[in-house]
């Protein structure tokens, strides 16, 4: 049984503008993004439980198969406004995939940096003697009583302190990541997460390909 503070929820990143795009002949508005789906915003109904979501990200077209999984009045201060649907991806067109997390992967990488205004100290990541399980996929590294410990894991969870790797990363950019977390506030961790679940994502094909 997976521990109560374990989560296989991927993220989702808010989008700061949003982003255009079609579902099916419908004009929407992506508001949030992540590797499982997306929350739209569209002035008209949607016409159909399932469809094709399309948008661009630096003249690249992304291109989903989607199902709508649930749909609400705006949540903003003027009434009649349009409504917000929420869709989950079930297979990313050609490309989409990795398209998708390279749009993610640039956008977070982005808000980090901007978050990243407080002197970062160095604390070592005691890894010899907490890796365990050589065929394991992935590397969990938790930031307890201010000290990260590393360890090999099968199942990709995210740790309410700290974040999952896939195995294999590179190990500089994960000793940034963990510098970076500890001087992060609760949005700030909360984005490293969804950055560290993008490899997670590509090695599970999350999205798979259509």
């Amino acid at each position: 049984m997976l521990a109560g503070h374990e989560r296989r929820e991927f993220q989702r990143l808010t989008l700061d503008p949003p982003v255009p795009g079609t579902f099916g002949t419908t004009a929407v508005t992506l508001m949030e993004v992540g590797v499982l789906g997306s929350r739209v915003h569209h002035a008209e109904p949607l016409d159909q439980e399932f469809g094709e979501l399309r948008f661009s990200y630096n003249g690249e077209e992304i291109a989903m198969k989607c199902e709508v999984v649930r749909t609400i009045p705006n949540q903003s201060k003027y009434p009649g406004s349009g409504v917000e649907s929420g869709v989950r991806f079930l297979a990313a067109i050609g490309e989409s995939g990795d398209r998708l997390r390279t749009m993610l992967g640039e956008l977070v990488s982005h808000e980090l940096k901007l978050r990243r205004n407080t002197p970062i100290h160095d604390k070592a990541i005691d890894g010899d003697k907490t890796v365990r399980g050589k065929d394991a996929q992935f590397l969990c590294y938790r930031f307890d009583d201010g000290a990260w410990n590393k360890r090999r894991v099968f199942l990709p969870e995210q740790p309410r302190n700290g974040f999952t790797v896939a195995n294999g990363e590179d190990t500089d950019e994960m000793q940034r990541l963990c510098r970076v977390y500890q001087v992060s506030d609760e949005e700030g961790r909360r984005l490293i997460r969804l950055f560290a679940e993008l490899s997670i994502s590509d090695v599970l094909q999350i999205p798979p390909t259509a």
